[in-house]
Protein backbone atom coordinates (compact mmCIF):
# COMPACT_ATOMS: atom_id res chain seq x y z
CA UNK A 1 0.00 0.00 0.00
CA UNK A 2 2.83 2.40 0.88
CA UNK A 3 4.42 1.79 -2.54
CA UNK A 4 1.23 2.74 -4.33
CA UNK A 5 0.80 5.88 -2.20
CA UNK A 6 4.38 6.88 -2.97
CA UNK A 7 3.82 6.20 -6.67
CA UNK A 8 0.64 8.32 -6.74
CA UNK A 9 2.38 11.21 -4.97
CA UNK A 10 5.28 10.96 -7.40
CA UNK A 11 2.91 11.11 -10.37
CA UNK A 12 1.12 14.15 -8.89
CA UNK A 13 4.48 15.92 -8.39
CA UNK A 14 5.43 15.11 -11.97
CA UNK A 15 2.14 16.52 -13.27
CA UNK A 16 2.71 19.72 -11.29
CA UNK A 17 6.25 20.05 -12.63
CA UNK A 18 5.14 19.55 -16.23
CA UNK A 19 2.37 22.13 -15.75
CA UNK A 20 4.95 24.65 -14.57
CA UNK A 21 7.15 23.94 -17.57
CA UNK A 22 4.21 24.46 -19.90
CA UNK A 23 3.57 27.82 -18.25
CA UNK A 24 7.19 28.79 -18.87
CA UNK A 25 6.98 27.75 -22.51
CA UNK A 26 3.57 29.33 -23.18
CA UNK A 27 3.56 32.76 -24.74
CA UNK A 28 1.35 35.37 -23.15
CA UNK A 29 -1.53 36.47 -25.30
CA UNK A 30 -1.85 40.19 -25.90
CA UNK A 31 -4.76 41.90 -24.23
CA UNK A 32 -7.85 42.03 -26.41
CA UNK A 33 -10.17 44.93 -26.78
CA UNK A 34 -13.58 44.74 -25.18
CA UNK A 35 -15.31 44.40 -28.52
CA UNK A 36 -13.09 41.48 -29.45
CA UNK A 37 -14.63 39.44 -26.65
CA UNK A 38 -18.35 40.09 -26.77
CA UNK A 39 -19.09 41.95 -30.01
CA UNK A 40 -17.65 39.91 -32.86
CA UNK A 41 -20.15 37.84 -34.83
CA UNK A 42 -23.91 37.80 -35.18
CA UNK A 43 -25.91 35.37 -33.06
CA UNK A 44 -27.70 32.43 -34.72
CA UNK A 45 -31.01 34.21 -34.12
CA UNK A 46 -29.81 37.35 -35.91
CA UNK A 47 -28.55 35.22 -38.81
CA UNK A 48 -31.90 33.44 -39.11
CA UNK A 49 -33.62 36.84 -39.13
CA UNK A 50 -31.13 38.01 -41.80
CA UNK A 51 -30.04 40.93 -39.61
CA UNK A 52 -26.73 41.37 -41.39
CA UNK A 53 -24.47 44.37 -40.91
CA UNK A 54 -24.59 46.81 -43.83
CA UNK A 55 -21.51 48.87 -44.67
CA UNK A 56 -22.47 51.99 -46.62
CA UNK A 57 -20.50 54.99 -47.86
CA UNK A 58 -21.18 58.65 -47.18
CA UNK A 59 -23.85 58.74 -49.91
CA UNK A 60 -25.62 55.69 -48.46
CA UNK A 61 -24.46 53.35 -51.24
CA UNK A 62 -24.00 49.77 -50.13
CA UNK A 63 -20.37 48.59 -49.98
CA UNK A 64 -20.88 45.11 -48.52
CA UNK A 65 -22.93 42.94 -46.18
CA UNK A 66 -21.36 40.78 -43.49
CA UNK A 67 -22.11 38.65 -40.47
CA UNK A 68 -19.39 40.37 -38.45
CA UNK A 69 -20.33 43.21 -36.12
CA UNK A 70 -18.85 46.36 -37.57
CA UNK A 71 -17.50 48.98 -35.17
CA UNK A 72 -16.22 52.53 -35.30
CA UNK A 73 -12.63 52.45 -36.49
CA UNK A 74 -13.03 49.37 -38.68
CA UNK A 75 -11.46 49.71 -42.12
CA UNK A 76 -12.51 47.99 -45.30
CA UNK A 77 -10.70 47.72 -48.62
CA UNK A 78 -13.48 47.24 -51.16
CA UNK A 79 -13.35 45.31 -54.42
CA UNK A 80 -12.41 48.51 -56.33
CA UNK A 81 -9.47 49.06 -53.89
CA UNK A 82 -11.13 52.06 -52.25
CA UNK A 83 -10.30 52.13 -48.54
CA UNK A 84 -13.09 53.14 -46.13
CA UNK A 85 -13.16 53.71 -42.37
CA UNK A 86 -16.28 53.30 -40.25
CA UNK A 87 -17.14 56.50 -38.36
CA UNK A 88 -20.71 55.79 -37.12
CA UNK A 89 -22.72 52.65 -36.37
CA UNK A 90 -26.50 52.75 -35.99
CA UNK A 91 -28.15 49.39 -35.27
CA UNK A 92 -27.06 47.19 -38.18
CA UNK A 93 -25.84 49.99 -40.46
CA UNK A 94 -22.22 51.15 -40.40
CA UNK A 95 -21.49 54.37 -42.27
CA UNK A 96 -17.92 54.75 -43.54
CA UNK A 97 -15.99 57.63 -45.00
CA UNK A 98 -13.69 57.27 -47.98
CA UNK A 99 -10.01 57.53 -47.06
CA UNK A 100 -7.97 56.77 -50.17
CA UNK A 101 -7.63 54.71 -53.30
CA UNK A 102 -5.00 52.08 -52.52
CA UNK A 103 -2.53 51.11 -55.22
CA UNK A 104 -1.90 47.42 -54.69
CA UNK A 105 1.20 45.50 -55.67
CA UNK A 106 0.72 43.26 -58.68
CA UNK A 107 2.73 40.34 -60.06
CA UNK A 108 5.99 41.34 -61.74
CA UNK A 109 5.97 41.60 -65.50
CA UNK A 110 9.03 39.37 -65.74
CA UNK A 111 8.08 35.72 -65.72
CA UNK A 112 11.40 34.83 -64.16
CA UNK A 113 10.85 36.90 -61.05
CA UNK A 114 9.03 34.85 -58.42
CA UNK A 115 9.42 36.45 -55.01
CA UNK A 116 6.85 39.14 -54.09
CA UNK A 117 7.78 42.53 -52.73
CA UNK A 118 6.81 41.64 -49.17
CA UNK A 119 9.12 38.64 -49.26
CA UNK A 120 12.10 40.64 -50.46
CA UNK A 121 11.50 43.07 -47.62
CA UNK A 122 11.19 40.53 -44.79
CA UNK A 123 12.69 37.23 -45.94
CA UNK A 124 16.42 36.59 -45.91
CA UNK A 125 16.29 33.05 -47.28
CA UNK A 126 14.39 30.89 -49.72
CA UNK A 127 10.77 29.90 -49.01
CA UNK A 128 10.19 26.50 -47.42
CA UNK A 129 7.37 25.69 -49.91
CA UNK A 130 5.02 24.82 -47.04
CA UNK A 131 1.56 26.32 -46.40
CA UNK A 132 -0.42 25.68 -43.19
CA UNK A 133 -4.25 25.50 -42.99
CA UNK A 134 -6.58 25.04 -40.01
CA UNK A 135 -10.12 25.90 -38.83
CA UNK A 136 -10.91 27.80 -35.63
CA UNK A 137 -14.67 27.40 -36.18
CA UNK A 138 -15.12 23.76 -37.16
CA UNK A 139 -18.92 23.87 -37.00
CA UNK A 140 -19.50 26.30 -39.91
CA UNK A 141 -21.61 24.89 -42.77
CA UNK A 142 -23.21 25.88 -46.07
CA UNK A 143 -27.01 25.64 -45.87
CA UNK A 144 -27.78 24.70 -49.54
CA UNK A 145 -25.34 21.77 -49.42
CA UNK A 146 -25.21 20.78 -45.73
CA UNK A 147 -28.83 21.52 -44.82
CA UNK A 148 -27.84 23.62 -41.81
CA UNK A 149 -25.68 26.62 -40.98
CA UNK A 150 -23.80 24.87 -38.18
CA UNK A 151 -23.19 21.42 -36.70
CA UNK A 152 -21.47 20.26 -33.55
CA UNK A 153 -18.58 18.57 -35.32
CA UNK A 154 -16.82 18.76 -38.67
CA UNK A 155 -18.88 21.23 -40.70
CA UNK A 156 -18.81 21.89 -44.42
CA UNK A 157 -15.91 24.31 -43.96
CA UNK A 158 -13.64 21.27 -43.57
CA UNK A 159 -14.48 20.13 -47.12
CA UNK A 160 -13.44 23.60 -48.31
CA UNK A 161 -10.18 23.29 -46.35
CA UNK A 162 -9.47 19.92 -47.94
CA UNK A 163 -10.13 21.36 -51.41
CA UNK A 164 -7.62 24.14 -50.64
CA UNK A 165 -5.12 21.54 -49.40
CA UNK A 166 -5.48 19.30 -52.46
CA UNK A 167 -5.18 22.22 -54.90
CA UNK A 168 -1.93 23.39 -53.29
CA UNK A 169 -0.56 19.85 -53.05
CA UNK A 170 -1.24 19.31 -56.77
CA UNK A 171 1.20 22.15 -57.45
CA UNK A 172 3.99 20.44 -55.53
CA UNK A 173 3.52 22.53 -52.37
CA UNK A 174 3.68 20.73 -49.05
CA UNK A 175 0.49 21.46 -47.09
CA UNK A 176 0.33 21.32 -43.29
CA UNK A 177 -3.39 20.76 -42.82
CA UNK A 178 -5.06 20.33 -39.42
CA UNK A 179 -8.68 19.34 -38.88
CA UNK A 180 -8.37 19.53 -35.08
CA UNK A 181 -11.61 20.36 -33.29
CA UNK A 182 -11.99 23.62 -31.32
CA UNK A 183 -15.67 23.35 -30.40
CA UNK A 184 -17.92 24.98 -29.42
CA UNK A 185 -18.28 27.87 -31.85
CA UNK A 186 -17.65 30.78 -29.49
CA UNK A 187 -14.96 33.35 -28.72
CA UNK A 188 -13.03 30.68 -26.83
CA UNK A 189 -12.52 28.81 -30.09
CA UNK A 190 -9.65 31.15 -31.02
CA UNK A 191 -7.99 30.44 -27.69
CA UNK A 192 -8.33 26.71 -28.27
CA UNK A 193 -7.16 26.91 -31.90
CA UNK A 194 -4.10 28.87 -30.78
CA UNK A 195 -2.52 25.57 -29.76
CA UNK A 196 -3.09 24.19 -33.27
CA UNK A 197 -1.71 27.32 -34.94
CA UNK A 198 1.39 27.27 -32.71
CA UNK A 199 2.01 23.60 -33.51
CA UNK A 200 1.74 24.23 -37.27
CA UNK A 201 4.06 27.25 -37.07
CA UNK A 202 6.76 25.13 -35.43
CA UNK A 203 7.03 23.37 -38.81
CA UNK A 204 8.07 26.75 -40.36
CA UNK A 205 5.45 27.26 -43.11
CA UNK A 206 5.69 30.22 -45.46
CA UNK A 207 2.14 31.27 -44.45
CA UNK A 208 -0.78 30.04 -42.36
CA UNK A 209 -4.50 30.44 -43.14
CA UNK A 210 -7.53 30.05 -40.85
CA UNK A 211 -10.54 29.15 -43.06
CA UNK A 212 -14.05 30.37 -42.20
CA UNK A 213 -17.28 31.27 -43.93
CA UNK A 214 -19.25 34.50 -43.52
CA UNK A 215 -22.98 35.07 -42.94
CA UNK A 216 -24.58 37.12 -45.74
CA UNK A 217 -27.05 36.82 -48.64
CA UNK A 218 -25.78 34.53 -51.42
CA UNK A 219 -25.31 37.31 -53.98
CA UNK A 220 -22.78 39.02 -51.68
CA UNK A 221 -20.24 36.28 -52.39
CA UNK A 222 -21.44 34.64 -55.61
CA UNK A 223 -19.20 35.02 -58.67
CA UNK A 224 -19.57 33.61 -62.19
CA UNK A 225 -16.16 33.03 -63.76
CA UNK A 226 -15.64 31.18 -67.04
CA UNK A 227 -19.18 29.72 -66.91
CA UNK A 228 -18.48 28.33 -63.44
CA UNK A 229 -20.05 29.48 -60.18
CA UNK A 230 -17.70 30.07 -57.29
CA UNK A 231 -17.65 32.15 -54.16
CA UNK A 232 -15.58 35.23 -53.52
CA UNK A 233 -13.18 35.38 -50.60
CA UNK A 234 -12.95 38.03 -47.91
CA UNK A 235 -9.72 38.47 -45.97
CA UNK A 236 -9.93 39.51 -42.30
CA UNK A 237 -7.03 41.19 -40.47
CA UNK A 238 -7.03 41.71 -36.68
CA UNK A 239 -5.97 45.10 -35.35
CA UNK A 240 -5.03 44.00 -31.83
CA UNK A 241 -1.63 42.45 -32.43
CA UNK A 242 1.89 43.80 -33.05
CA UNK A 243 1.94 42.29 -36.58
CA UNK A 244 -1.09 44.24 -37.82
CA UNK A 245 0.83 46.35 -40.35
CA UNK A 246 2.56 43.34 -41.92
CA UNK A 247 -0.65 41.27 -41.83
CA UNK A 248 -2.43 44.09 -43.67
CA UNK A 249 0.39 44.44 -46.20
CA UNK A 250 0.24 40.67 -46.81
CA UNK A 251 -3.55 40.79 -47.31
CA UNK A 252 -3.32 43.75 -49.69
CA UNK A 253 -0.59 42.01 -51.69
CA UNK A 254 -2.69 38.86 -52.07
CA UNK A 255 -5.62 40.95 -53.28
CA UNK A 256 -3.36 42.69 -55.80
CA UNK A 257 -2.19 39.36 -57.18
CA UNK A 258 -5.75 38.04 -57.22
CA UNK A 259 -6.99 41.11 -59.10
CA UNK A 260 -4.38 40.43 -61.75
CA UNK A 261 -5.15 36.75 -62.45
CA UNK A 262 -8.75 36.35 -61.15
CA UNK A 263 -10.47 39.79 -61.03
CA UNK A 264 -13.21 39.88 -58.42
CA UNK A 265 -12.16 36.72 -56.57
CA UNK A 266 -11.10 38.62 -53.42
CA UNK A 267 -14.09 40.83 -52.61
CA UNK A 268 -12.35 42.86 -49.92
CA UNK A 269 -10.16 43.09 -46.85
CA UNK A 270 -11.76 43.78 -43.46
CA UNK A 271 -9.50 45.24 -40.76
CA UNK A 272 -11.30 44.90 -37.42
CA UNK A 273 -10.53 44.58 -33.68
CA UNK A 274 -9.21 41.22 -32.53
CA UNK A 275 -6.03 39.25 -33.07
CA UNK A 276 -7.36 35.95 -34.54
CA UNK A 277 -4.01 34.39 -33.50
CA UNK A 278 -2.29 36.56 -36.11
CA UNK A 279 0.18 37.74 -33.47
CA UNK A 280 1.84 34.33 -33.87
CA UNK A 281 3.03 35.16 -37.40
CA UNK A 282 2.95 38.23 -39.67
CA UNK A 283 2.01 35.94 -42.58
CA UNK A 284 -1.19 34.69 -40.94
CA UNK A 285 -4.63 35.54 -42.33
CA UNK A 286 -8.27 34.66 -41.74
CA UNK A 287 -10.13 33.77 -44.96
CA UNK A 288 -13.92 33.86 -45.24
CA UNK A 289 -14.78 31.61 -48.18
CA UNK A 290 -18.33 32.48 -49.16
CA UNK A 291 -21.33 32.73 -46.84
CA UNK A 292 -23.66 30.21 -45.21
CA UNK A 293 -26.17 30.82 -48.01
CA UNK A 294 -23.75 29.76 -50.77
CA UNK A 295 -23.22 26.17 -51.85
CA UNK A 296 -20.27 24.22 -50.52
CA UNK A 297 -19.26 23.26 -54.08
CA UNK A 298 -18.98 26.91 -55.16
CA UNK A 299 -16.88 27.64 -52.04
CA UNK A 300 -14.56 24.77 -52.98
CA UNK A 301 -14.22 26.21 -56.50
CA UNK A 302 -13.43 29.62 -55.04
CA UNK A 303 -10.70 28.38 -52.73
CA UNK A 304 -9.16 26.28 -55.53
CA UNK A 305 -8.79 29.47 -57.60
CA UNK A 306 -7.34 31.21 -54.54
CA UNK A 307 -4.68 28.50 -54.30
CA UNK A 308 -3.32 29.81 -57.61
CA UNK A 309 -3.01 33.26 -56.03
CA UNK A 310 -1.09 31.91 -53.02
CA UNK A 311 1.20 29.78 -55.20
CA UNK A 312 1.88 32.66 -57.60
CA UNK A 313 2.57 35.07 -54.74
CA UNK A 314 5.11 32.91 -52.93
CA UNK A 315 6.64 30.72 -55.61
CA UNK A 316 6.15 32.42 -58.96
CA UNK A 317 4.13 31.83 -62.14
CA UNK A 318 5.61 28.36 -62.71
CA UNK A 319 3.32 27.03 -59.98
CA UNK A 320 0.17 28.15 -61.81
CA UNK A 321 0.52 25.22 -64.18
CA UNK A 322 0.34 22.74 -61.33
CA UNK A 323 3.94 21.60 -61.78
CA UNK A 324 6.56 22.62 -59.29
CA UNK A 325 10.00 23.75 -60.52
CA UNK A 326 12.67 21.06 -60.57
CA UNK A 327 15.00 22.76 -58.11
CA UNK A 328 14.95 21.26 -54.63
CA UNK A 329 14.62 23.13 -51.39
CA UNK A 330 17.91 23.36 -49.51
CA UNK A 331 17.03 21.77 -46.16
CA UNK A 332 20.12 23.35 -44.57
CA UNK A 333 18.83 26.83 -45.36
CA UNK A 334 17.55 28.55 -42.19
CA UNK A 335 13.85 29.41 -42.02
CA UNK A 336 12.69 32.83 -43.27
CA UNK A 337 13.81 35.82 -41.25
CA UNK A 338 10.19 36.85 -40.96
CA UNK A 339 9.57 34.04 -38.49
CA UNK A 340 12.82 34.63 -36.68
CA UNK A 341 11.65 38.18 -36.02
CA UNK A 342 8.32 37.13 -34.50
CA UNK A 343 9.66 34.27 -32.44
CA UNK A 344 6.29 32.46 -32.31
CA UNK A 345 5.79 30.51 -29.10
CA UNK A 346 9.47 30.88 -28.11
CA UNK A 347 9.32 34.66 -27.75
CA UNK A 348 9.02 34.44 -23.93
CA UNK A 349 12.28 32.49 -23.48
CA UNK A 350 15.45 34.04 -22.11
CA UNK A 351 18.77 32.74 -20.86
CA UNK A 352 17.56 32.51 -17.25
CA UNK A 353 14.39 30.69 -18.19
CA UNK A 354 16.40 28.25 -20.29
CA UNK A 355 18.58 27.45 -17.28
CA UNK A 356 15.55 26.69 -15.09
CA UNK A 357 14.03 24.73 -17.96
CA UNK A 358 17.08 22.46 -18.29
CA UNK A 359 17.15 21.79 -14.54
CA UNK A 360 13.42 21.06 -14.48
CA UNK A 361 13.65 18.76 -17.45
CA UNK A 362 16.40 16.80 -15.75
CA UNK A 363 14.16 16.20 -12.73
CA UNK A 364 11.24 15.34 -15.02
CA UNK A 365 13.38 12.79 -16.87
CA UNK A 366 14.25 11.11 -13.57
CA UNK A 367 10.56 10.78 -12.70
CA UNK A 368 9.83 9.47 -16.19
CA UNK A 369 12.48 6.74 -15.90
CA UNK A 370 10.92 5.53 -12.64
CA UNK A 371 7.24 5.72 -13.61
CA UNK A 372 7.05 5.48 -17.39
CA UNK A 373 7.97 2.29 -19.32
CA UNK A 374 8.92 4.24 -22.46
CA UNK A 375 10.83 6.94 -20.56
CA UNK A 376 14.23 6.24 -22.14
CA UNK A 377 12.84 6.37 -25.68
CA UNK A 378 11.08 9.66 -24.94
CA UNK A 379 14.25 11.04 -23.35
CA UNK A 380 16.31 10.17 -26.44
CA UNK A 381 13.79 11.90 -28.69
CA UNK A 382 13.88 14.99 -26.49
CA UNK A 383 17.69 15.22 -26.51
CA UNK A 384 17.69 14.90 -30.30
CA UNK A 385 15.39 17.92 -30.52
CA UNK A 386 17.25 19.96 -27.87
CA UNK A 387 19.85 21.54 -30.24
CA UNK A 388 17.08 22.90 -32.45
CA UNK A 389 15.36 24.37 -29.39
CA UNK A 390 18.59 26.13 -28.40
CA UNK A 391 19.04 27.33 -31.98
CA UNK A 392 15.57 28.89 -32.05
CA UNK A 393 16.24 30.58 -28.69
CA UNK A 394 19.49 32.06 -30.02
CA UNK A 395 17.79 33.34 -33.16
CA UNK A 396 15.09 34.96 -31.03
CA UNK A 397 17.70 36.75 -28.89
CA UNK A 398 19.55 38.01 -31.98
CA UNK A 399 16.37 39.49 -33.40
CA UNK A 400 15.10 40.91 -30.09
CA UNK A 401 16.32 44.53 -30.72
CA UNK A 402 14.56 44.69 -34.09
CA UNK A 403 11.43 43.18 -32.57
CA UNK A 404 11.39 45.78 -29.76
CA UNK A 405 12.02 48.64 -32.21
CA UNK A 406 9.14 47.54 -34.45
CA UNK A 407 6.78 47.24 -31.47
CA UNK A 408 7.75 50.72 -30.23
CA UNK A 409 7.13 52.13 -33.70
CA UNK A 410 3.69 50.53 -33.98
CA UNK A 411 2.63 51.17 -30.36
CA UNK A 412 1.41 54.82 -30.74
CA UNK A 413 -0.79 53.95 -33.71
CA UNK A 414 -2.28 50.90 -31.99
CA UNK A 415 -2.88 52.88 -28.78
CA UNK A 416 -4.53 55.72 -30.71
CA UNK A 417 -6.78 53.28 -32.57
CA UNK A 418 -7.80 51.54 -29.32
CA UNK A 419 -8.56 54.90 -27.66
CA UNK A 420 -10.76 55.90 -30.61
CA UNK A 421 -12.71 52.64 -30.38
CA UNK A 422 -13.18 52.80 -26.59
CA UNK A 423 -16.14 55.31 -26.47
CA UNK A 424 -18.08 53.42 -29.14
CA UNK A 425 -17.49 50.08 -27.43
CA UNK A 426 -18.56 51.60 -24.12
CA UNK A 427 -21.73 52.85 -25.76
CA UNK A 428 -22.40 49.42 -27.24
CA UNK A 429 -21.84 47.83 -23.83
CA UNK A 430 -24.30 50.23 -22.19
CA UNK A 431 -26.85 49.51 -24.91
CA UNK A 432 -26.32 45.77 -24.47
CA UNK A 433 -26.79 46.02 -20.69
CA UNK A 434 -29.83 48.29 -21.14
CA UNK A 435 -31.36 45.89 -23.66
CA UNK A 436 -30.78 42.87 -21.44
CA UNK A 437 -32.17 44.73 -18.40
CA UNK A 438 -35.25 45.70 -20.40
CA UNK A 439 -35.78 42.10 -21.51
CA UNK A 440 -35.43 40.83 -17.93
CA UNK A 441 -37.77 43.54 -16.66
CA UNK A 442 -40.39 42.67 -19.27
CA UNK A 443 -40.10 38.98 -18.46
CA UNK A 444 -40.49 39.73 -14.75
CA UNK A 445 -43.58 41.90 -15.36
CA UNK A 446 -45.14 39.19 -17.50
CA UNK A 447 -44.46 36.62 -14.78
CA UNK A 448 -45.80 38.97 -12.10
CA UNK A 449 -49.00 39.65 -14.07
CA UNK A 450 -49.60 35.94 -14.52
CA UNK A 451 -48.78 35.03 -10.91
CA UNK A 452 -52.31 35.51 -9.42
CA UNK A 453 -53.85 33.40 -12.16
CA UNK A 454 -51.24 30.70 -11.60
CA UNK A 455 -51.82 30.73 -7.84
CA UNK A 456 -55.60 30.63 -8.25
CA UNK A 457 -55.38 27.83 -10.79
CA UNK A 458 -53.01 25.83 -8.61
CA UNK A 459 -55.24 26.38 -5.55
CA UNK A 460 -58.34 25.20 -7.41
CA UNK A 461 -56.53 22.16 -8.76
CA UNK A 462 -55.13 21.34 -5.31
CA UNK A 463 -58.53 21.75 -3.64
CA UNK A 464 -60.19 19.47 -6.18
CA UNK A 465 -57.40 16.91 -5.77
CA UNK A 466 -57.74 17.01 -1.98
CA UNK A 467 -61.50 16.59 -2.31
CA UNK A 468 -61.04 13.53 -4.53
CA UNK A 469 -58.47 12.06 -2.17
CA UNK A 470 -60.83 12.62 0.78
CA UNK A 471 -63.65 10.81 -1.01
CA UNK A 472 -61.36 7.88 -1.85
CA UNK A 473 -60.06 7.71 1.73
CA UNK A 474 -63.59 7.91 3.21
CA UNK A 475 -64.82 5.17 0.89
CA UNK A 476 -61.90 2.95 1.85
CA UNK A 477 -62.50 3.65 5.53
CA UNK A 478 -66.19 2.76 5.31
CA UNK A 479 -65.43 -0.36 3.33
CA UNK A 480 -62.76 -1.44 5.82
CA UNK A 481 -65.04 -0.75 8.79
CA UNK A 482 -67.82 -2.77 7.18
CA UNK A 483 -65.48 -5.73 6.74
CA UNK A 484 -63.94 -5.63 10.22
CA UNK A 485 -66.79 -4.68 12.52
CA UNK A 486 -69.42 -7.34 13.21
CA UNK A 487 -72.84 -6.69 11.88
CA UNK A 488 -75.68 -6.30 14.38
Amino acid sequence: MGFYLLRNRTILKLIGLLAGLLLLLGSARPAMALGDNIFDELTPKEIREESYFRLVDEQGELITLTGRRLKVGDRYLAADNRLYEVNTVDQYTARARFKEKVKLKTPPESAGQSLPTLSTQFLSSRPTRKIAIYHSHNAECYVPSDGTESVYGHGGIHAVGRAFRDALAAKGIRVLYSDNMHLPHDRGAYRRSRVTASYLLRKRPDAIFDLHRDAAPPETYSLLMDSEWLTKIQIVVGQDNPNTEVNQCFAFDLKGYSDRIYPGLVKGVLITPGDFNQDLSPLSLLLEVGAHTNTKESAENGVVHFSDVVAYYFYGPDYLSGKAPTDKVDRRTPPPALYRDTGGINRALSGTVLGFLIAGLGVALGFFIINEPQALVKAKNFWRELPERFSRGGRWLRNLPDHIARNLKEYPGNLRSSRQRLPEEGRQLREYIRRRASELSSAYRRWQSRLPDHLKSNWNESREDWHRQWKVARRLYLDLRGRLLPRK
